[in-house]
């Protein structure tokens, strides 16, 4: 009964979400057709058009998200690792914590643009998809899974040290299952600000053959339903790697 009720539900939320789209399409293409002026608006159907018969069959398309999706997932697993490092060390100790606080609130405050503005006087705009989510990614990592180390239960702690429970042991059965929600939330999050910041990256450092740079030149010679279409694509992936990441989730969680 409860699989029955559940599977209906996610129909009904299916159905919302497609209902939601299609109403926002429709909203676009009155105001495109409204301030009927292609430069400014296209509409939905010249955006489509675009992306399914000029971008989607051409090679640059391809290389361009090959290029893009590597560059994104290697800056967010770095950062990821770099987060969980350091948010290991800050709860082994108070002064490391205090060490890792200035640079990680730094890090939350200062815009993307800053960073990568900053970051071009240091490395090639080649890698600067790769630093600059790895950058924006740690400190959501770091915070999250902190917090869930020091939530971790003291009771459940000083009952494994009575009986000599060892501390590999202790990881695995008491840390890791009580920290794992709050790592697991971050990581979620944090592939929508991967996206946002690499791409800003790549539009920023015009790295060759990367959908940033397309969006540069869509930008530079006023082709908006290119720059609309390419727009769509970073939407969709996106979308995509956070369901991939959800997914991941739900397979460790079941693992413990």
């Amino acid at each position: 009964m409860k699989i029955k009720n559940s599977k209906h539900k996610n129909l009904i939320n299916l159905s919302l979400y497609g209902i939601s789209i299609i109403f926002w399409i429709v909203v676009w293409h009155v105001l495109a057709v409204s301030i009927d002026k292609e430069v400014f608006l296209p509409t939905p159907g010249k955006v489509f058009s675009v992306l399914i018969n000029d971008l989607l069959p051409s090679a640059t398309f391809r290389l361009s998200v090959a290029s893009t999706l590597k560059n994104i997932a290697l800056g967010f697993t770095i950062g990821m690792a770099f987060g969980l490092i350091l948010a290991i060390l800050a709860s082994l100790s108070v002064f490391l914590e205090a060490l890792i606080w200035l640079p990680v609130k730094v890090i939350k405050s200062v815009p993307v643009a800053s960073f990568v503005i900053l970051s071009l006087l240091w490395i090639d705009s080649e890698d600067l998809a790769i630093f600059i989510p790895a950058i924006i990614v740690l400190p959501n990592i770091y915070t999250n899974t902190l917090t869930g180390i020091k939530e971790t239960s003291s009771k459940l702690i000083d009952m494994a040290k009575v009986f000599n429970i060892s501390y590999s042991k202790r990881i695995f059965s008491i840390y890791i299952p009580n920290t794992l929600p709050y790592f697991l939330s971050a990581s979620s999050i944090a592939v929508g600000m991967a996206w946002k910041s690499g791409v800003a990256a790549e539009v920023i450092g015009l790295a060759k053959n990367t959908i940033g740079n397309e969006l540069y030149k869509s930008k530079l010679y006023f082709m908006t339903s290119e720059l609309f279409a390419w727009t769509i694509v970073i939407v969709a992936l996106s979308i995509m790697c956070e369901a991939l990441i959800k997914l991941l989730i739900k397979m460790i969680q079941k693992a413990y």
